[in-house]
C-alpha cells in the first residue's frame, strides 16, 4: 500500500516507517528535517517540510491510499496540531485520499486518563498540548473521512509485543510502547473495524 507518514523523524513516527517497509508498503515520509530520517531503502520517499506548509503538505499527500499521523509538539500556545491536519485533511480531501488513521493521546476526552495526569499534570504541564490536541481531535471528526484516532497513554520505548488492549473509555494500564502503537497504526491500513472511533490502546 501506498502511504504517507507525518511525524516520520518522531520516536513514535520512525517506528511506524520502519515497519511499514517491513511490510513492503511504499512510504512517504514527512518531516520537518530529512536529516532525522536515516532510512536507506527502495520504498521510501523523504520530503522534508513544515506541516503548517499547505504545498509541501499536499506534494506528500497525493497519489497516497492512506496517510498516518504522529505529529509531536511543544508545549506552546501554538496551533501545529491542529493548523498541520487541517493542511493534511485539505490536501486529502483535494487529491481523494480517504483514510487517516492519527495517533493522538489518552486524556482528551476530559475523563479518559489517570486522574494524577488529567487534574494534575495536564493543566500544569501540558495544557497547551493539550488544547491543540483537542481542536486537532474535532477537525478530523468533523472531516467525513475514514479516520481513527488512537489513544496511548504515556509511550514507553520498550520493544513491539504485537499484544495490547483496546477499550473506548480509559486505557487498560497507564503504558504502551511507541512500537505497539505503530503496529496497530499499521494494521488500521486495513482493518476497518475503528473507524470513525477513537480507541484507547494500553499494554496488558
Amino acid at each position: 500500500m501506498k502511504i504517507a507518514i507525518f511525524g516520520a523523524s518522531g520516536r513514535t513516527g520512525i517506528l511506524a516507517v520502519y515497519q511499514a517497509l517491513d511490510k513492503g508498503h511504499l512510504v512517504t515520509a514527512f518531516s520537518r528535517s530529512a536529516a532525522n530520517v536515516t532510512i536507506a531503502h527502495p520504498k521510501i520517499t523523504i520530503i522534508e517540510g513544515d506541516v503548517m506548509d499547505y504545498e509541501k503538505v499536499r506534494q506528500a499527500v497525493e497519489g497516497q491510499e492512506a496517510v498516518l499521523v504522529a505529529l509531536g509538539m511543544e508545549n506552546k500556545p501554538i496551533r501545529t496540531l491542529s493548523g498541520g491536519t487541517a493542511n493534511i485533511i485539505r490536501a486529502m480531501k483535494e487529491t481523494g485520499v480517504k483514510r487517516l488513521i492519527v495517533v493522538s493521546s489518552a486524556g482528551i476526552l476530559g475523563n479518559d486518563t489517570h486522574p494524577v495526569f488529567g487534574k494534575i499534570i495536564i493543566p500544569l504541564s501540558l495544557k497547551h498540548v493539550f488544547r491543540d490536541k483537542k481542536r486537532q481531535t474535532g477537525l478530523i471528526r468533523e472531516s467525513g473521512l475514514e479516520w481513527v484516532i488512537i489513544r496511548p497513554p504515556r509511550l514507553t520505548q520498550a520493544p513491539k509485543t504485537g499484544k495490547y488492549q483496546l477499550t473506548e473509555g480509559r486505557p487498560g494500564t497507564r503504558s504502551v510502547p511507541r512500537a505497539d502503537v505503530a503496529d496497530f497504526m499499521l494494521k488500521l491500513l486495513t482493518n476497518k473495524t475503528y473507524d470513525g472511533k477513537m480507541p484507547a490502546i494500553a499494554s496488558y
